[in-house]
């Protein structure tokens, strides 16, 4: 799982090296309402994941995410009104380890999709930060 990465947002004492940003974030309770007010408004087109509860347009180099409520899994996906960066790691089990060891809170623990990897964490603040590896490399 672990990518060696020249390219680097992070100084080198960091304890989890960024490559880049991911994405963003919103949430919204109507995701096909939402959708279409940044496809009309915006002219954004459809990007890799295009679901009801996770939508994501073709905005390179920095994705943009809608996140919708969802019944089938886990109640604490579900984070209406809280927005969200993903920092791209080379190893997103390698680094909730090394939050678990800090006493970062964990929001939610690795999990595993079919396109990535993808851990949150929450910071002082509560903040909700994702740590996000692509299966194919790429970062930002």
């Amino acid at each position: 799982m672990a990518r060696s990465s020249k390219k680097s947002l992070s100084t080198r004492r960091a304890v989890i090296p960024v490559r880049a940003l991911d994405f963003v974030m919103y949430n919204s309770k109507n995701v096909r309402k939402t959708r279409a007010f940044y496809q009309k408004l915006f002219g954004f087109r459809r990007g890799e994941e295009w679901t009801e509860f996770w939508s994501e347009f073709a905005t390179e180099p920095l994705t943009f995410c809608l996140n919708g409520p969802s019944k089938t899994i886990r109640p604490e996906w579900n984070w209406m009104g809280t927005p969200c960066i993903a920092l791209a790691v080379d190893d997103v089990p390698a680094a909730v380890a090394k939050c678990r060891k800090r006493r970062v809170k964990i929001v939610i623990p690795p999990v595993e999709t079919r396109v990535c990897w993808m851990a949150w964490i929450a910071d002082p603040a509560g903040n909700r930060i994702c740590l996000h590896s692509r299966k194919n490399g790429t970062a930002g």
